[in-house]
């Protein structure tokens, strides 16, 4: 039901008659948008400060129905609302209908959910619409002067835009020949991303993340190597170059009296076969580097597969000295039994509970109960991600012992990566975290 035809009868009552109808008091090219909320008075102010902003109010309703005809109309190609400030409930329908509703549309509106309910009913309906892949979706509890909803929805919406905004064509996997010839070739590098220990803020180590170099220079990113490697079983050879440069670069910072270790992400199914693991040990030994300053990471979801053959291929990698780390901590459900059965010396948390962990109560109690239950199991625990100083000490206060994230550093080569470290030495010759 599209209010510029007033087949919504509520509409001018909702407006006030000082109001000029819409369509005709904003420019047509204005950003339009639709407001449907239980709340009478709320709808008109609302409707009010977005029209003083410069909006067009295409629908303005106390009733869901009149919501859901107007989608109808937006589907047979009707111009399309860019935001719409919607309740939980009405006496006709409440927001994950309306959230399913907008899913439905080729270019959904940026929503943004007004209400008093309780803040997990809220958090569903965000949930929900961020599953569905709405542009952005977020609530906003009341009491809350107008003015900020208005603010929080612009915000909404200049999310969605950049969501929204053409990104590049991704590259096409390798093919075959090419992908062989790299590994054939030695091309096959560590790009190293820095650690830090929170409570003494010194630079502990890194991350190595397979990257490839082309003939040309260009760089290969791990969404064309890893699983076209994988099928080609060329992963074996890839991982082993890429322990062997890491296992020089430690070795190179450990000769300087620099003392950092190494972490390397490695398959279950290459844990389980013994001449990659003979390789690998005959690699450390040629390095002079003890095992001891190299980490394993394997996925939780790997972690939770059969337990008797993860139990079996971890407990024989620590038996060897290296350290073992669960990386993507809190996204396959964890059987506390299964991870007390593993030995693992490091936790890392998902970096999707650290984004945002500021803001968001669920966030920063996930992130607590892992990192007591990592210290619970004698783990170091990492929060992955960190890219704010908001962040960091969020993280440092709910107990993780070490960070990994953009506010250190992005992945970078070895050469690169032993300077960043010259540039932080302390006057001990400790290489450390910068102040925030």
């Amino acid at each position: 039901m599209n209010i510029e035809e007033a087949a919504d009868s509520a509409f001018a009552d909702l407006l006030g008659p000082d109001v000029v109808a819409p369509g005709t008091g904003a420019a047509a090219s204005a950003p339009c948008a639709w407001i449907a909320i239980s709340d009478a008075p709320m709808v008109r102010d609302v409707a009010h400060e977005l029209m003083r902003r410069g909006w067009r109010i295409g629908l303005a309703t106390t009733h869901l129905d009149a919501v859901f005809q107007a989608l109808g109309e937006v589907a047979r190609g009707q111009r399309h609302p860019q935001l719409l400030v919607g309740g939980l409930r009405s006496v006709d329908g409440d927001a994950f209908r309306l959230i399913r509703g907008l899913a439905e549309l080729p270019h959904p509106p940026a929503l943004l959910l007004i209400t008093r309910q309780q803040r997990a009913v809220l958090r569903a309906a965000e949930s929900l619409a961020r599953v569905l892949r709405l542009p952005a979706a977020e609530g906003c509890e009341l009491p809350c002067e107008t003015p900020r909803i208005a603010d929080r929805a612009e915000a909404v919406v200049a999310r969605a835009r950049e969501r929204q905004r053409p990104r590049a064509a991704p590259h096409p996997p390798l093919a075959g020949p090419r992908l062989r010839g790299l590994v054939e070739a030695g091309r096959i590098v560590p790009y190293l991303q820095p650690k830090a220990r929170l409570g003494t803020r010194e630079i502990t180590g890194f991350e190595a993340l397979m990257r490839a170099v082309d003939d040309d220079g260009t760089l290969v990113t791990p969404d064309r190597l890893i699983e076209p490697l994988a099928q080609l079983g060329l992963l074996a050879p890839a991982t082993l170059q890429m322990a062997g440069h890491t296992l020089a670069f430690v070795a190179d910072c450990l000769g300087e009296g620099v003392a950092v270790s190494a972490s390397l992400n490695v398959s279950l199914s290459l844990m389980a076969d013994t001449a990659f693991c003979t390789r690998l040990l005959q690699l450390v030994q040629d390095s002079g580097v003890d095992p001891s300053w190299i980490t394993l990471e394997i996925t939780e979801t790997e972690a939770m597969s059969d337990l008797a053959t993860v139990i079996e291929q971890t407990g024989r990698i620590r038996m060897y000295g290296f350290g073992l780390s669960i990386d993507d901590f809190g996204t396959a459900y964890s059987s506390f039994f299964q991870l007390s059965q593993i030995p693992f010396s490091e936790l890392k948390l998902e970096r999707s509970f650290v984004h945002g962990v500021e803001h968001d109560p669920v966030r920063r109690a996930i992130v607590r109960a892992c990192a007591e239950l990592g210290r619970a199991l004698g783990l170091h625990v990492v929060a992955e991600g960190v890219e704010t100083p908001a962040e960091l000490e969020i993280v440092r206060a709910l107990g993780c012992s070490e960070i990994q994230g953009y506010l250190l550093a992005r992945p970078m080569p070895a050469a690169q990566a032993r300077q960043w470290l010259r540039e932080r030495m302390d006057a001990s010759g400790t290489p450390m975290l910068a102040a925030a």
